[in-house]
């Protein structure tokens, strides 16, 4: 089935005179839900489940074209990692980097291994790869159907789940929700004023702010950096202010391409300071691996009271100190860093329930700020915003006001309780992100599943599910097949949940229970 190809099948069931056919349903076309279906096909091939098995992926907007993230299609949104990391398929690690250079993008070998492409690009690798994926399970006997419809709710009963679809009830045997990142409804007292954009992936939006006209983008995250780069790239010439709680902007990428594997934080320390898991780890613990880590990989003792300080260079020049470092390969933090990226869901996972508290409430913003840095050619870019007094950044958001009145400007005021001060702007750009608290999410599944008890939300954000199976636990705190979950709403399990490399970590493990299950 080749892309172009990817169409509704409304009509049903498979005829199978030898046994009964198994129906499993991917609700969400993003990113999550083509590597849960693309993993679900591959395991089910691997393991000869072939007749008797029907995959069937819902999805509202009908195009399926792998979500906002990498459904833009301007190239000033870049993967926020190097192609050579982006593989979807177990067992390839250079599948997409061999996928750029099938159809000579990307530049030369070397360049494409070593380039953040843009987002567009991936996005179609997704949807090409969901499409083979789905023409080899066709082609084997499993079959894979492509709904363009809205799930409103899930009723999950023994062994059968029932999707409501508008007018229409589907039966199912299992179904795995994988909604991807919702905006959250975070500043209500907002809501349908002309200049506030509710989010940051409403792309068609930017368009219209004037050319001139003074901007606040809220939050200072990678998606910010995302929206002052979109701003730019259609002609914006207005002054732009980011504002946060505690962060400034991420830090830059820099190293080798393929980093070592880590010396100190690796499975093997984890379990045997977890004694295999019969005891929690504490924070002091986990952050005594990193700092040996850091400090193997930079030759230097960490300098935590630094790293904790409030910026003190103006950002024009603490841009430029760290791109010449990234560009140098001088800043060794991130490729350390960057090699314990498949063990911090494992890892967090292990902490106690005091330590996440602890690390959410005071360190969360600094570790996103490194651990989640910009690309080198982002960098540069937002480098010479800066530098032409185009783009400012503030902490110690307070609060944000709309026009009095519907005159004026929105009022947006931050600073510290010394140093206190109001900004002024005709828009506003929501560049939060998703809300951690799902009850806020203005989706009616979730709001519908977590009424009814089938889901609960998660203490540290998202939706609750088992580690390592990705089943939903509900209300009365069991997690009952056939309902799962895969994407980044299970922050509050999995923590680090909006890489390629979790995703399809989460999708596998969660195909596999799942195939196990039926």
């Amino acid at each position: 089935m080749n892309s172009d190809r990817i169409r509704p099948e409304l009509d049903g069931a498979i005829p199978d005179s030898h046994r009964r056919t198994r129906t499993v349903a991917v609700v969400g076309a993003g990113a999550s839900g083509i590597l849960t279906a693309v993993q679900l096909i591959e395991q089910a091939l691997a393991q000869d489940l072939r007749d008797g098995l029907r995959i069937q992926l819902f999805d509202k907007s009908g195009r399926f074209t792998s979500g906002p993230a990498y459904g833009t299609p301007y190239d000033c949104h870049i993967l926020n990692m190097r192609a050579a990391t982006m593989s979807v398929i177990d067992g390839r690690p250079d599948d997409f980097c061999d996928w750029l250079a099938a159809r000579d993008e990307g530049g030369g070998r070397r360049t494409q291994r070593d380039a953040y492409v843009p987002r567009r690009l991936y996005g179609r690798y997704l949807t090409e790869r969901l499409a083979h994926a789905a023409d080899r399970a066709e082609r084997h006997g499993v079959a894979v159907e492509f709904l363009p419809l809205e799930v409103t709710d899930c009723l999950p009963g023994d062994g059968k789940a029932l999707l409501q679809c508008g007018d229409r009830a589907l039966a199912c045997d299992a179904a795995v929700l994988c909604s991807g990142d919702i905006p959250g409804n975070r500043f209500p007292q907002l809501t349908g004023h002309l200049g506030y954009l509710p989010s940051a992936w409403h792309y068609d939006a930017f368009e219209r702010i004037p050319e001139h006209a003074p901007v606040v983008v809220l939050g200072s995250s990678l998606t910010a950096v995302d929206a002052v780069l979109l701003l730019d790239a259609l002609g914006h010439r207005g002054r732009v202010h980011c504002v946060s709680r505690v962060r400034s902007l991420p830090k830059v990428q820099g190293g080798p391409t393929t980093p070592a594997p880590s010396r100190f934080v690796t499975r093997e320390a984890i379990d045997r300071m977890a004694k295999g898991g019969a005891r929690p780890l504490a924070l002091a613990e986990v952050f005594d691996l990193y700092r040996r880590e850091i400090e193997h990989a930079t030759g230097t003792p960490l300098n935590v009271p630094g790293l904790l300080a409030a910026p003190q260079l103006p950002l024009a020049d603490a841009l430029s100190a760290d791109i010449a470092q990234a560009a140098e390969g001088r800043n060794r933090w991130y490729p350390a860093l960057d090699a314990t990226g498949h063990l911090a869901p494992y890892l967090w996972h292990r902490l106690d329930t005091t330590a996440k508290d602890t690390f959410l409430a005071r360190y969360a913003s600094l570790w996103a700020m490194y651990r989640h840095s910009m690309p080198l050619p982002n960098a540069r870019r937002i480098h010479r915003l800066a530098a032409d007094g185009r783009l400012q950044v503030h902490t110690g958001f307070r609060s944000v006001s709309p026009p009095d009145g519907g005159r004026g400007g929105f009022r947006v005021s931050c600073g510290t309780d010394e140093r206190h001060g109001e900004l002024s702007a005709e828009y506003v750009i929501n560049a939060t992100g998703a809300s951690p608290d799902i009850t806020q999410l203005d989706d009616p599944l979730l709001r519908n599943l977590v009424r009814a008890g089938h889901l609960r939300p998660h203490r540290h954000g998202g939706v609750d599910v088992q580690f390592g199976t990705g089943r939903a636990i509900a209300a009365d705190g069991v997690a009952r097949a056939p309902l799962y979950f895969v994407g980044p709403l299970t922050r509050g399990v999995h923590f680090y949940t909006n890489s390629i490399e979790t995703l399809l970590a989460n999708a596998s493990a969660t195909a596999a229970s799942l195939l196990r299950d039926l």
